[in-house]
């Protein structure tokens, strides 16, 4: 795969993104932070700044004594930014050329954090004996944007000061432009520099300076060899530069790149081979220069003790996390069998309510009359079969007593199996559940769910439930519907002559009963909607066989909502209970299990797999 500077950018900058997002959402996986691994450090405080659109180089030009070190500085700087002499000059400290506006945007400091900084303001300030590394610089309108330069001591100087300095600008730089001639190219402090930038891999591109061609031609592909085997230097590029004095003083010396190993076909080519360094630094080649010296930094990041460690760190967290979320849910903490279901007798007299709203005009209050006479026959009925059989208890006072205690069975039940997982040992959740069962007390909870249970509106609920399933039939079968309008017109017309005789055979309290046994069984319901129609005499005039095959469809139909206002009921409460063990115990627990658990599955983690994967491709390619 050919390495592109901008896809490899973009791809650095997406998994230092998708990292970071990654940490944010896994914080409850509890791993240690991004920002303590070195390689996350190297990924955010070099690759990234410098893989973006402000990135650039720094060039080191550096060398032996007397080798025209600045005559190739003042070359790269496209001017005379330093001054020339055939005379050593006794450099002491580094001096660097900036883009205008540099500092505006970046930290000098940050590049070169082993010097202190200083304006360069006079010629003679990098001669002066000073004991701390100091490193002079100032902004030039000549250098490109993306290009700093620096002039550095001479690396073969006999003070052990100068060595020093000589290695931290090693590390500063990105290139080093290494200037040799014919007299240092072999030379042993010079040599010794060049071994240690060697084994840290850095970029060397090599001036070869004072050739006299064409004579030097057959000799300096031999000087060059002796350098690089004495030093295990592979320059990236080589250029030649003639002894030219003049053109070395004037800022016009020609630098004429050749193939390294040597080619011999590019022998004695002068003309149309002359090279501006730093326009072949900041534009050409600053892509494939930028990459090479940051490749040991993408390798760190890239292998499998960069980032991939913090990925299977949450991929092992996170699994983990699965683990105990599932051992949770196959050992549901509410589960319970008994749940009483809704009194049957409030529904029908819910559903009856629900369809005396329906009725209309004539027939609602033929029908509202006689059902009053009902309601009071009714009470009369009640009233003797209290007195011998005792008072009658309201259904919804017994279905509460029934619900609490089923609500007491799942709190037992539910601190049961919170005390076992918690006794496992499992290192997850040990801790959190010694802590949830630490925070409310067993009583606590009881008292908050004897609270709420009693604040509960069930008949109001029981109320919604029944309309909501009774339009949606009146919904779902409009003929059906219809017919038992017109049989309920009819019952009306009949009514005043069979309500009494019904009641005397015995139709209407045990049609009440009869009511509440088709509700408890959930079998003829269509019947039961229409109780108040039967009650009236349809049944005596048209005969229940209709109901059971001439609108048998709608029936099945009537049958299934009534049906799902016994299942909704009883769901409904199952729901309202698990809701306020999770507000008053479990807390935000099983959302955390859940989050954690599906970590390894989002949308973030799998960006930085793809990003890291993306980048290990280039670097292997």
């Amino acid at each position: 795969m050919t390495i592109s500077f901008s896809d490899c950018a973009a791809s650095v900058e997406q998994l230092h993104r998708s990292l970071l997002e990654l940490e944010k959402r896994s914080g409850v996986l509890q791993l240690d932070g991004l920002r303590r691994s070195e390689w996350f450090q190297l990924l955010e405080q070099k690759l990234l700044p410098q893989m973006t659109d402000s990135a650039f180089l720094v060039a080191a030009v550096v060398g032996g004594t007397n080798l025209g070190k600045s005559v190739v500085f003042n070359h790269l700087a496209g001017a005379r930014a330093s001054a020339t002499s055939p005379l050593a000059s006794g450099t002491k400290h580094p001096v660097c050329l900036v883009p205008i506006g540099f500092e505006k945007t970046r930290k000098l400091k940050t590049v070169f954090p082993d010097f202190e900084l200083r304006d360069w303001s006079s010629a003679d300030a990098a001669l002066e004996e000073i004991a701390q590394d100091v490193l002079f610089w100032r902004p030039s309108d000549d250098m490109p944007p993306n290009l700093l330069v620096l002039d550095t001591p001479d690396i073969d100087s006999d003070a052990r000061v100068n060595w020093d300095r000589a290695d931290k600008i090693r590390r500063s730089a990105d290139v080093l432009i290494a200037v040799l001639t014919q007299q240092k190219y072999n030379d042993a402090a010079v040599k010794e520099f060049f071994r240690r930038a060697a084994a840290e891999d850095k970029f060397v591109l090599v001036v070869f300076n004072q050739v006299h061609l064409p004579d030097d031609e057959e000799y300096w592909p031999l000087w060059m060899k002796t350098f690089c085997d004495e030093t295990g230097i592979r320059p990236e590029f080589l250029y030649l530069a003639p002894h030219d004095r003049k053109a070395a003083e004037s800022n016009s010396l020609p630098f004429i790149e050749r193939s390294w190993p040597a080619d011999e076909r590019e022998t004695g080519r002068f003309d149309g081979s002359n090279r501006q360094l730093n326009t072949d630094l900041s534009t050409l080649r600053f892509g494939e220069i930028k990459l090479r010296t940051l490749r040991g930094s993408l390798d760190v990041v890239t292998t499998p003790s960069g980032a991939e460690t913090f990925l299977q760190d949450v991929l092992r967290r996170s699994g983990e996390y699965r683990g105990a979320a599932e051992l949770l849910s196959a050992h549901k903490l509410a589960e319970i069998d008994n749940w009483p279901g809704v009194p049957a007798s409030v529904v029908v007299q819910k559903i009856r309510s629900w369809w005396q709203a329906q009725r209309e005009g004539w027939s609602a209050s033929v029908h509202g009359f006689y059902n009053s006479i009902g309601t009071g026959i009714l009470s009369g009925w009640r009233f003797v079969s209290e007195k011998i059989n005792g008072p009658s208890v309201d259904p919804l006072v017994l279905y509460r007593q029934a619900e609490w205690k089923s609500i007491l069975d799942a709190v037992d039940e539910v601190y049961s199996r919170l005390n076992w997982f918690r006794d496992l040992g499992n290192p997850l959740l040990q801790p959190k559940l010694t802590k949830l069962l630490g925070a409310t007390t067993r009583q606590q909870l009881l008292d908050r769910l004897r609270t709420e249970h009693e604040a509960c509106e069930l008949e109001q609920q029981i109320e919604q439930l029944v309309s909501s399933q009774l339009e949606a039939f009146r919904e779902e079968s409009p003929t059906f519907y219809k017919s038992l309008r017109k049989l309920d017109t009819v019952a009306a017309a009949v009514r005043p002559a069979t309500s009494i005789a019904l009641f005397v055979t015995g139709f209407g309290p045990i049609g009440h009963a009869v009511g509440q046994l088709a509700a408890e069984t959930a079998v003829s319901s269509a019947v039961a909607v229409a109780g108040d129609v039967a009650a009236g005499g349809v049944t005596a005039a048209v005969g229940e066989t209709w109901l059971s095959s001439g609108a048998s469809t709608g029936a099945a139909m009537l049958e299934s909502h009534f049906r799902k206002i016994h299942q909704q009921f009883t769901a409904g409460r199952a729901n309202w209970l698990a809701r306020l063990l999770q507000e008053n115990l479990l807390g935000s627990l099983p959302d955390e299990l859940s989050s954690a658990a599906t970590i390894s599955e989002s949308a973030e983690f799998r960006e930085a797999q793809k990003s890291l994967a993306y980048l290990r491709g280039m670097l292997d390619g």
